[in-house]
């Protein structure tokens, strides 16, 4: 039975079509920005307001698991920061990775 927040999702198979039940991905809340930045993840959302990237936002939604959105924005941190690899050309994978996954942020 599905309830209302469950959606029903239809994938197509060689020969026919197989019907697939689904629950609904729950609400992460956003943090506060402000109590963010009094957290010790305070220094990681200045310097993405300094550097403009990535959106504070990033923090405010990972901060309920601050080691996890430390270690995120490291890893963020490395992947656009260094390398060989020219930052436009990241920035294309990061947005068609976005749109394939249907994630608009």
């Amino acid at each position: 039975m599905l309830l209302e927040e469950d959606r029903l999702l239809l994938y197509s198979k060689n020969q026919g079509v197989t019907l697939r039940e689904e629950k609904a991905m729950p609400n992460i809340s956003m943090l506060d920005i402000e109590d963010v930045k009094n957290s010790k993840l305070g220094p990681f959302v200045k310097k993405s307001l300094r550097h403009r990237a990535p959106d504070p936002a990033f923090h405010c939604m990972l901060g309920h698991n601050p080691d996890l959105s430390k270690a995120m924005y490291i890893a963020w941190g490395t992947v656009f920061n260094t390398g060989v690899v020219d930052h436009k050309l990241k920035e294309i994978i990061r947005v068609q990775l976005s749109r394939s996954a249907d994630c608009n942020y």
